[in-house]
């Protein structure tokens, strides 16, 4: 019997331990799914996150603060959060024991500056001992811009109303003028209200296009207000200008709907935007292209260089690029100046761009070189596209307006992908050295 009672106290034993071991590893399942969910949540929140040890070191953080900062998590972890935001700017909204609301300016690695909000609280243990922080961190640049902007647009309305320099008018649904202030008159081009009111047009008069009219009248009737409406109208003297309309519908019981606005002058903001957007293009046109020949320049081409690479890579289909660069160039500048080498060399970039159409586009590569982007030819048809442009400079008549005329000629090289090569660097290298070799063998070819 002893023995039997052994064997069954064992047989006991062994299943407790076996069903604490299936229970131990469904608890260990149990936290690591707690903490895969943490962490998935974490990093899901718009809200840049921290955890901090008591000296305030970062231990932890999320995707979204290392976005914010434009730094990787390696870089942030181990750093000191207090380093990381200039103290100067620091402004606190809330202060408790446990817990601080703050706010202070960042630095992100692009060099912009952040305003943004930081909720601080102390992390306890289970015997309620202080180990460290949790922070929670919201970028309040959008909220700072929508608050200027809120008190740019008080400050002008503050001022149209006070000091009476913006046009201030009353009309009836209609279009008939009821009222208007000297600032109305005289925007319209006229000398006193008296004689605007004398006039005895309807606001239609002064419209350039009586759409703009319409869609102002369709949206007071459906909200009873507008709000820095855009119109173009025409004054007395028939000099178009720009104004801004705030204006609301006021409706009574036993007369027509009056219309009530202030009129803001915004020609001169008008015209100046436009030559704003004028530069910008300008400009952003200057940062991809050679100011001399009008092709792109080599920070385009080796942008597009490595998306092409990308893409076509993807799809597994050719593009192909000509290096070319110009024979005894120096010959035509020693002969005919500095000047006229340059305008040599903005005529070869117009037959070049004559000899291609888009998604090909031409290249100052520098000096007298070129380079010719050939997206989804393969190495056969951009022989041919070489050919043709070669045999085009050879039929055209350079410089013949400051000279009695120059022929030109030039050496090409031709690499592919990824035939010839797979990264940016060695399908330059490769149609560089396939030009040069036709350099060295007498040059005005293709190779």
């Amino acid at each position: 019997m002893k023995s039997n009672s052994e064997e069954e106290l064992k047989q006991k034993v062994a299943a407790l331990s076996q069903k604490l071991s299936d229970q131990k590893e469904e608890w260990q399942q149990r936290l690591d799914e707690c903490e895969d969910r943490y962490h998935r949540v974490v990093n899901a929140t718009s809200e840049g996150y921290l955890r901090l040890d008591l000296d305030h070191m970062i231990l932890e953080t999320n995707k979204a603060f290392t976005h914010i900062l434009g730094q990787d998590e390696e870089s942030l972890i181990g750093c000191y959060f207090n380093s990381l935001y200039d103290k100067r700017t620091v402004e606190i909204y809330f202060a408790s024991p446990d817990h601080i609301s703050l706010a202070a300016e960042f630095k992100t690695t692009k060099g912009a500056v952040l305003p943004i909000l930081i909720n601080r609280s102390v992390m306890y243990n289970k015997a309620d001992e202080q180990v460290g922080y949790v922070v929670f961190l919201t970028n309040m640049s959008e909220l700072r811009n929508a608050q200027k902007e809120i008190e740019k647009a008080e400050k002008r309305y503050r001022s149209m109303y006070e000091n009476a320099v913006q046009g201030m008018f009353q009309a009836t649904l209609t279009g008939r003028m009821i009222r208007a202030n000297p600032a109305c008159a005289r925007l319209l081009g006229f000398k006193s209200p008296d004689q605007l009111l004398a006039l005895n047009q309807y606001i239609d008069y002064f419209f350039c296009d009586i759409n703009d009219r319409i869609q102002m009248i369709s949206i007071l009737e459906t909200t009873g207000v507008l709000e820095n409406h855009e119109v173009k109208l025409k004054r007395k003297d028939g000099r178009k200008i720009w104004l801004l309309v705030t204006a609301r519908l006021i409706r009574k019981k036993d007369s027509e709907p009056i219309i009530e606005g202030i009129m803001l002058d915004n020609t001169v903001i008008k015209i100046t935007q436009e030559k704003l957007q004028h530069s910008r293009e300008r400009y952003r046109h200057l940062a991809t292209h050679d100011s001399l020949t009008g092709l792109y320049n080599t920070r385009y081409l080796y942008r597009i260089l490595d998306r092409l690479i990308l893409e076509y890579g993807i799809l597994n289909d050719p593009f192909s690029i000509i290096f070319m660069d110009m024979d005894n160039f120096k010959q035509i500048v020693d002969t005919h100046g500095h000047l006229n080498g340059s305008q040599a060399l903005a005529e070869v970039a117009r037959t070049i761009k004559s000899s291609i159409h888009d998604p090909c586009f031409g290249v100052a590569y520098g000096g007298d070189e070129f380079v010719i982007v050939l997206p989804g030819f393969n190495k056969s048809e951009a022989l041919i596209k070489a050919k043709e442009i070669r045999n085009k400079m050879k039929s055209t008549l350079y410089l013949s307006l400051v000279t009695q005329g120059v022929h030109l000629k030039a050496s090409f090289g031709i690499a592919t992908f990824p035939e010839d090569a797979k990264d940016r660097a060695e399908l330059l290298a490769l149609a560089d050295q396939a030009m040069f070799r036709i350099k060295r063998s007498g040059k005005d070819a293709v190779g």
